[in-house]
C-alpha cells in the first residue's frame, strides 16, 4: 500500500489541535506520518502538538493555510497526502476510506464534506445543514476540493505546484488564501486528473460559534471566491462544491434591494430623475431577496427542524446574503490592480 502523510495547518488552535491529533492517531488506517504546520500562532499550538510526538513545523510568519499546507507537503515522505484542519475531528474510518477511493482509474484526488458538528447549537447546526443541503446534488466527480477533508497523490499535487501562491500587485505582503481548495481542484482537473466526490465520507467540524464570526467568515469567502475567478477566469466553467447560479441569484437580488434603497433615499432628497431610472429595482429585487432562502428552509422542515429553528435560520440567511454582497464587491475592487505570482 502507498504510504500516507496527513498534513494539518494550524493557527491559534490550542483549544482544538489536541482532539484533532488524537482522532488522526486513532485511525483504523493509521497514517505513516502526521505533520502539524504551525502558521506562526500567537498561542502555544505548537507546544500542544509536540506533546503527541508528531512532526511539527513552525513557520516564522503567518502566511495562511495554503502556504502552510504546501510547506507540509514539501516535507512529507508519503506517496499520498491527506489534509484536514485543526478544528476538525476525523471518524476512525476516515483515512482508510478516503485513501481507498484513490485506487479508481484516473482519480488523483478524493474529497468529501462534513459529518457533523463538534459543538452543537443553533448556529453550528445551521452552518452544517446549509453546507450539506448545498452539496446534495454534487456529481461523483467535481473540479474542486474541500481542504478539511481531502487526499491527493503527491505526484499530482507536485505536478501542478501545490496550492497556488499569488499576491495582490499593490500589496505583495501576504499570499491570497480563502479559496485555495477550489483553485487546486481547478488546476488538478485542468491537468487531466479526476477528483472524486464522496458524500458519505466526512469529518466533524467546529463551525463558527458567534453570528458576527459567521458573517465575517462568509464575507471573507465571497471576497476570495471573486478574487479567484479574476485570477483564474477559466474556473467559471468548472464544477465546484457550490452552485454559481444560486450564488449569482442571491447576489443579484441583494444588489437590487440595495440599489432600490438608494433610490428611495434619492427620492427623499427629490432626485426624481434617479427615482424614475431605477425605482423598479426595489419592487423586482425585494421579493426575490425574501423568497430565495425558501427552498433551503423547506428542506430543513422536511428534515424535522422546528419552526423556531427555521424562523431564526431565515433571518440568518438574509444577513449572510448581505455579507456575501459586501464580500463580492470588495473582491472585485481588490482584484482591479491585478495579481503577482509567488515563488513555489
Amino acid at each position: 500500500m502507498k504510504s500516507v502523510t496527513v498534513i494539518v495547518p494550524a493557527y491559534n488552535a490550542r483549544d482544538t489541535i489536541g482532539a484533532c491529533i488524537e482522532s488522526l492517531l486513532g485511525q483504523m488506517h493509521r497514517p505513516d506520518e502526521l505533520i502539524i504546520v504551525d502558521d506562526c500562532s500567537r498561542d502555544d499550538t505548537a507546544q500542544v502538538a509536540m506533546m503527541y510526538g508528531v512532526k511539527v513545523i513552525k513557520l516564522e510568519s503567518n502566511s495562511g493555510p495554503g502556504v502552510a499546507r504546501n510547506i507540509g507537503a514539501a516535507a512529507a515522505a508519503g506517496e499520498i497526502l491527506a489534509f484536514t484542519d485543526a478544528d476538525c475531528v476525523a471518524p476512525p474510518d476516515w483515512l482508510e476510506r478516503i485513501v481507498a477511493a484513490l485506487d479508481a482509474p484516473g482519480v488523483v484526488a478524493v474529497t468529501g464534506g462534513y459529518a457533523g458538528v463538534v459543538k452543537d447549537g443553533f448556529l453550528t447546526r445551521l452552518q452544517h445543514l446549509v453546507i450539506r443541503q448545498r452539496q446534495l446534488a454534487l456529481p461523483p466527480e467535481i473540479n474542486s476540493t474541500i481542504t478539511s477533508n481531502f487526499a491527493c497523490l503527491k505526484s499530482a499535487f507536485e505536478s501542478v505546484g501545490g496550492f497556488p501562491l499569488y499576491y495582490l500587485k499593490r500589496d505583495p505582503v501576504k499570499p491570497i488564501w480563502g479559496n485555495e481548495d477550489e483553485e487546486l481542484g481547478f488546476l488538478l482537473t485542468r491537468a487531466g486528473g479526476k477528483i472524486r466526490w464522496m458524500s458519505d465520507v466526512g469529518v466533524l467540524h467546529l463551525f463558527r460559534l458567534s453570528l458576527t464570526g459567521y458573517l465575517r467568515q462568509q464575507r471573507f469567502y465571497a471576497e476570495r471566491i471573486i478574487m479567484s475567478h479574476f485570477r483564474f477566469p477559466e474556473m467559471t466553467k468548472s464544477r465546484t462544491n457550490y452552485s454559481r447560479l444560486n450564488g449569482a441569484l442571491h447576489l443579484g437580488s441583494v444588489l437590487g434591494v440595495n440599489l432600490g434603497m438608494l433610490t428611495f433615499l434619492a427620492c427623499l432628497v427629490e432626485l426624481w430623475e434617479a427615482l424614475c431610472a431605477v425605482s423598479s429595482l426595489l419592487w423586482i429585487a425585494t421579493p426575490a431577496y425574501l423568497i430565495l432562502p425558501a427552498p433551503t428552509l423547506f428542506a430543513f422542515r422536511r428534515q424535522g427542524q422546528t419552526k423556531t429553528f427555521i424562523a431564526k435560520a431565515y433571518i440568518v440567511s438574509l444577513l449572510v446574503d448581505m455579507a456575501w454582497l459586501s464580500g463580492a464587491v470588495s473582491g472585485m475592487v481588490l482584484s482591479l490592480g491585478g495579481f503577482k505570482n509567488g515563488s513555489r
